[in-house]
């Protein structure tokens, strides 16, 4: 039964606009599959995405398709707990906004290159979303201080974060650190952060006690790094990287 569902989804995939005004009557567990597949071949768009959805909708990956804020501001999905949407240039904090108002349960969001995502997106996202457990804002190089700090004071959960190439200082990372989630932090990744000095990353190794990936190459005020060495466990961390200057 499994294997002809499958092979139904293939076909209305594969044929999707003919039968788009169909799509919005199919069982939730047949829609899943048409999303799945539609998705994996970048056909899911703004015009379609409000037909393969439903209700109980949990997962939503948009890393090969082309959407908008268009397509966010559809979505209506109480259950969502998991959206990737890497490199999509088109999304901006209006979109992100709009995904935080309706899908208040997210606990994974991976936000990787859309660079048009700013602190008001973020900031959306922290207040809205408070199960936030994994975020990935690598690339949005808009986002800074007050987005980190949201996410800091309002996520407890926040056990994954990418930072990488974002406009975040010392004092947003010292006030991650010294946040109710710096106890549930595992993972923390700051390369190319080109504003942190060496007192983000000491608040990181002396407040986190939990973090065991923990990257911050590429930052070029970073520069004591006999100091911070010493504060390394190297029986602590599976990862941990910098660079010399």
């Amino acid at each position: 039964m499994d294997s002809l569902l499958n092979i139904s989804a293939e076909y209305v995939a594969i044929y999707a606009d003919r039968y788009l005004s169909n799509c919005m009557a199919l069982p939730a567990g047949i829609k899943d599959t048409l999303l799945r597949i539609m998705s994996s071949q970048g056909k899911v768009t703004d015009l379609n995405i409000s037909q393969l959805m439903h209700l109980g909708t949990h997962k939503l990956d948009m890393m090969n398709c082309r959407v908008s804020d268009s397509a966010l501001q559809q979505i209506r999905c109480p259950q969502l707990r998991m959206i990737l949407l890497r490199g999509q240039p088109s999304i901006t904090s209006d979109g992100v906004r709009a995904l935080a108002a309706s899908c208040p349960g997210l606990q994974v969001v991976d936000l990787t290159e859309c660079a048009a995502v700013t602190d008001e997106g973020v900031l959306a996202l922290a207040h809205g979303c408070s199960s936030l457990e994994v975020l990935s804002l690598w690339g949005c190089s808009a986002v800074g201080d007050a987005a980190l700090l949201a996410l800091a004071g309002n996520c407890r959960l926040l056990h994954s974060l990418n930072l990488s190439g974002t406009q975040v200082t010392d004092e947003g990372v010292i006030g991650l650190a010294t946040a109710p989630c710096s106890n549930s932090l595992k993972e923390l990744q700051l390369a190319r952060c080109r504003n942190l000095t060496g007192k983000a990353v000491k608040a990181v190794l002396t407040s986190c006690p939990n973090v065991r990936i923990f990257t911050f190459d590429g930052c070029p005020l970073i520069t004591d790094q006999e100091a911070l060495h010493n504060l390394l466990d190297p029986d602590k961390f599976q990862q941990v990287s910098w660079t010399v200057y």
